[in-house]
């Protein structure tokens, strides 16, 4: 219980800096993996080392893929790596669905609010459908390129979806 506890004051610090600062410190990043690798070592020696670096490497690889396409900055990429060595694979690997599920709605919402649904609804479609139809990456490429891409700090996913994580397991 001690991780989470620790897990959560780690993405509260992340939130406060994303949303005020729209960046997340390397030093906090930093202190999140260190501290997982450090209690998991001293709890579980070797194999608690294992479970930490195995739970980095299950936050930062997706998270990795998204930063290649732009859709996350590299705060992002480092925090999800923390959080895996704080809490291990299966949390993080959760907290990574619920986070998209999250940015989706969240997308979506402020997409309805702003009324830009159908101006920028169309090229994401076209480019959704180029990828599952015709198996091709080019729209995806070109999509990132663009302009048309909807910016919000992801930690307005990351903490509702933690908080469903924590709650499936509490």
């Amino acid at each position: 219980m001690g991780m989470m506890l620790l897990t959560g004051m780690l993405l509260t610090a992340a939130f406060i800096t994303d949303i005020t600062q729209r960046k997340i410190p390397n030093l906090l990043c930093a202190a999140g993996f260190i501290a997982g690798i450090g209690y998991h070592a001293l709890i579980s020696g070797g194999a608690g080392i294992g479970y930490a670096l195995l739970g980095a490497l299950f936050g930062f690889a997706p998270l990795l893929l998204l930063y290649m396409i732009r859709a996350v900055g590299a705060g992002d990429v480092k925090l999800f790596a923390a959080i895996g060595a704080l809490s291990g694979g299966e949390f993080v690997l959760q907290s990574l669905m619920y986070s998209l599920i999250y940015a989706a709605l969240i997308g979506c919402l402020i997409l309805f609010w702003r009324r830009e649904w159908k101006a920028r609804g169309g090229p994401i479609y076209t480019m959704l459908m180029g990828i599952m139809i015709w198996k091709r990456l080019k729209p995806l490429d070109t999509y990132r390129k663009s302009a048309h891409h909807l910016r919000f700090p992801f930690m307005w996913a990351v903490m509702p979806a933690t908080a469903t994580v924590f709650w499936q397991i509490s």
